[in-house]
């Protein structure tokens, strides 16, 4: 994989007036009364997960009477990216045989791309395979978004603004500052310069390209309803996403309302399930850039409307048996869909683990998982990739760097969803003061155990890492007065991963691991312990909890890649809540805020928050 940039020289700011895009803002208690394909930005895709209905095509099947008991619940819930998937190995532009012949493209021509020739977006679209694009793919060794996304733009506008809107609003974080790629050169390509750098609004440029691909992504929802005949309403899945919701949804007998479609100027193009999703991935990631707040989630929630569509037939779609008394099985999902798949499931974590909420998609669904990549056994646990078994790929046994690390973040959405439960009987937080066991709470004990099977999980992920996941360099601190008392270097090591993504990871550990420690449930009172045991636990814990805030700290203090420095905010995070120590405090806070300095991620709402929790109104000098 290659590395990710830095940035290095700024460039002086200009004087000319930032023209910024009239953006229609709508009041919270009108948000959800407009119509599905009215909405602006992402929220279209939001009001498809939390009103009423949502517009799907019928697929061709005999129409079942209400009353027929073997009409499946969710015959009605498919559209052609769903049912069109790709195979892994299809994945370079094969498709595979149409689950439903008639969903199938009309036309097979191949067609001849043309390499883009406008100075700007090619400058912004080498810019996201360079640096952004790079950063989607830290858990992927296929990088899809660095290396498939820029190719796949040329044919697909959807693609190509909403990667150039990403680019863009990076550089204007950071004000126009942008690494030489490759290392000291003599003199740069001219595909790597912006004419006139000095008064170029990179926040304008990157609002002009979301807003088109806003209007694109807005066009495929409309096509996928009104290329076919009539529509069927269905009830969509609600924006509070919980386990045991996640399959449940219901036909409504409503009549659809009329719908105003948006026509851009262009010539209508053959939908493609996979992009569309990738698109929608981009744009996510571009809210989350500098804002992590309920905006950016209910445009989460709105990506996730799509893969609720997808998971009725499977988000890895269902095959239906071939034989009677066969089993259904999922496909695999292409490569695209795979890479779409594991974005999406971070950003759930991440949204869940900041408003502390459950996670959207549903851990429990075993079968779900599988199929997006993860080795499981009968048990429910990861397959180790340190046998010796796993070390020879032709015997497929173990899984690759990547999917490991992807496994951990399905352990630590597990982890976050039963921190979120608290002891409710209803596994629903906050209580809900209505429920007939709204003032019933759930025994300790079982909250014990239910926490010891999560350390369990976590301690057969960690038995079972290769040796990848192990540092390759580790300076230790050094205490003999070379550096001043309280300097990162006198405090903490310096580690170092061969591979970015174990880095990552392994920081993502030491979270999950403190996370875990921070809410272990009490023992049972029936049978007493003196305080001495009680005080010793406590300390033990806390002597854990240190070392796993060292070894986050450690790993960012040894300057990975920018990939890995986006991903570090939330371990920061949890490493600050836990060290007491005026010195490794302000070392959390140099480190976090270098990540929105250097790369424009948001880390700001971290570093105030912390500041909060300190009582700090002032840094200590």
């Amino acid at each position: 994989m290659e590395a990710t940039p830095e940035p290095e020289a700024e460039n002086r700011a200009g004087s000319t007036p930032r023209i910024v895009p009239h953006i229609e803002e709508r009041s919270a208690e009108n948000y959800f009364s407009v119509p599905f394909d009215q909405a602006s930005g992402l929220e279209a895709l939001s009001e498809a997960a939390t009103s009423n209905f949502q517009y799907i095509r019928p697929v061709s099947v005999p129409v079942h009477s209400p009353g027929d008991i073997n009409a499946s619940p969710h015959s009605s819930n498919n559209l052609n990216f769903i049912l069109n998937p790709t195979e892994a190995e299809a994945s370079i532009g094969l498709a595979s045989p149409a689950i439903d012949p008639t969903l199938s493209p009309s036309s097979t021509t191949p067609i001849d791309l043309k390499p883009i020739d406008d100075h700007e977006i090619s400058y912004l679209l080498r810019h996201f395979g360079e640096t952004t694009g790079q950063w989607m793919d830290l858990f992927d060794l296929g990088c899809y978004f660095a290396h498939q996304v820029p190719v796949q733009a040329l044919s697909n506008p959807l693609l190509k603004f909403s990667a150039c809107a990403y680019a863009a609003k990076q550089l204007f974080r950071v004000r126009g500052r942008k690494a030489v790629i490759g290392g000291i050169v003599s003199q740069q390509a001219a595909m790597e310069l912006y004419p006139h750098p000095g008064t170029v609004d990179w926040e304008y440029i990157g609002a002009k390209y979301y807003d088109k691909a806003i209007q694109l992504l807005m066009e495929e929802l409309s096509n996928s309803r009104n290329s076919e005949p009539p529509m069927t309403p269905a009830t969509a899945v609600d924006e509070t996403f919980s386990p045991h919701s996640a399959h449940q949804s219901s036909q409504s007998g409503r009549q659809t309302p009329g719908n105003k479609r948006r026509r851009l100027s262009r010539q209508p193009s053959s939908s493609n399930p996979d992009e569309t999703l990738a698109a929608a991935a981009i744009l996510c990631v571009y809210e989350f850039l500098d804002n992590a707040n309920t905006a950016w989630a209910r445009h989460l929630s709105g990506t996730k409307s799509l893969f609720d569509l997808a998971e009725k037939e499977g988000m890895m779609p269902v095959q239906s048996p071939t034989t009677p008394g066969s089993l259904s099985q999922r496909i695999t999902p292409s490569r695209a869909r795979r890479a779409t798949f594991w974005n999406f499931a971070r950003q759930d974590f991440l949204a869940a683990f900041i408003n502390e909420t459950q996670t959207r998609l549903n851990t429990e669904d075993v079968g779900l998982w599988r199929a997006a990549g993860l080795q499981l056994d009968d048990r429910g646990f990861v397959v180790p990739s340190n046998t010796e078994e796993s070390q020879y790929p032709d015997r497929q046994i173990g899984m690759r760097e990547d999917m490991i690390s992807n496994a951990l973040i399905w352990l630590m959405s597990k982890i976050i969803n039963f921190l979120a439960s608290g002891d409710s009987v209803d596994n629903v937080y906050p209580q809900d003061r209505l429920s007939p066991n709204g003032i019933l709470g759930i025994n300790q004990m079982l909250l014990l155990e239910r926490w010891k099977e999560l350390e369990k999980e976590l301690e057969i992920w960690y038995k079972g890492l290769p040796d990848t996941f192990k540092p390759c360099a580790r300076l230790p601190p050094v205490n003999n007065g070379i550096y001043p008392v309280g300097s990162p270097r006198a405090l903490f090591s310096e580690i170092w991963y061969s591979i970015p993504m174990c880095a990552s990871t392994m920081q993502s550990y030491h979270m999950a691991r403190t996370i875990l420690l921070m809410n272990r449930p009490h023992e049972s009172t029936a049978r007493r312990s003196t305080l001495s045991d009680r005080l010793h636990s406590y300390r033990a814990i806390e002597k854990e909890v240190r070392y796993h805030s060292y070894e986050i700290c450690s790993i960012a203090l040894g300057r990975p890649e920018g990939s890995v420095r986006i991903h570090q905010v939330q371990p920061l995070f949890v490493a600050g809540q836990c060290l007491t120590e005026t010195h490794e405090r302000r070392i959390i806070l140099d480190l976090l805020r270098g990540i929105e300095s250097d790369l424009g991620w948001a880390t700001d709402y971290r570093v105030r928050q912390l500041l909060k929790e300190w009582n700090w109104n002032e840094e200590p000098s």
